[in-house]
């Protein structure tokens, strides 16, 4: 009987300790996109992770060539993710963490405009998010709405232009109707003009542009 409950005993601190390494080994992972305005992938971004009740309290990541990060061992709670890049303006959020898997993080960059006192909205960054995320969900109706507002508040921020325009040539792939589809195309060629007044060497705007032509010259 001793025999018996030393075995006992045994069984139940080994239970204890696996049960202990199993909580200790209970670590949260993020991983996620940094991206442009225009939906490019920005490469060589910084991805920063805070929290100061965690051991450790910061994680960092650097984007690969497909915008992509990937931080483990974090703790689950809310951590302060603080996304920079060269040329960008930074951004930040606070984003709870689970050990259970969750959807991929996207952060979306403007570029940075420089010392211009008050030229752009203080909630831009999150102007921009929320448009993002409507375009990569495929509500082109609604992003457009968005994306322009954005630049009705912040006309400096002309690389919104190239996002209106290829939301318009996305429009007109989809359209069936050839008047409608020749309309979507003016509007993108125009979004296009905007930008080259701002930036004639612009190589995208160019580029987009003529293909949009060509386009709508093969669709009259």
């Amino acid at each position: 009987m001793r025999v018996q409950h030393l075995l006992a005993a045994v069984v139940a601190g080994v239970a204890i300790l696996l049960g202990g390494a199993t909580g200790a080994a209970a670590q949260a992972k993020a991983i996620g996109t940094v991206r442009d305005l225009a939906g490019k992938a920005i490469k060589g971004a910084t991805v920063r992770a805070v929290n100061p009740d965690a051991s450790p309290s910061e994680f960092a990541s650097a984007t690969d060539d497909k915008g992509r990060w990937a931080m483990i061992g974090l703790k689950t709670g809310t951590w302060r993710f603080i996304v920079e890049a060269p040329g960008f303006a930074k951004v930040e959020a606070s984003i709870p963490v689970r050990v259970a898997s969750s959807a991929p993080l996207g952060f979306t960059m403007a570029r940075e405009l420089g010392p211009l006192p008050n030229a752009l909205d203080r909630n831009i960054q999150q102007l921009i998010q929320d448009a993002a995320v409507l375009r990569d969900q495929g509500r082109l109706d609604q992003a457009l709405t968005a994306y322009q507002d954005i630049r009705a508040r912040n006309p400096t921020l002309t690389s919104v232009n190239l996002v209106i325009a290829d939301l318009y040539r996305r429009k007109a792939a989809q359209e069936n109707d050839p008047a409608a589809r020749q309309a979507l195309f003016r509007q993108a060629l125009d979004s296009y003009d905007q930008m080259l007044k701002s930036d004639a060497t612009n190589e995208r705007a160019r580029a987009e542009s003529a293909e949009v032509r060509a386009a709508a010259g093969r669709n009259e």
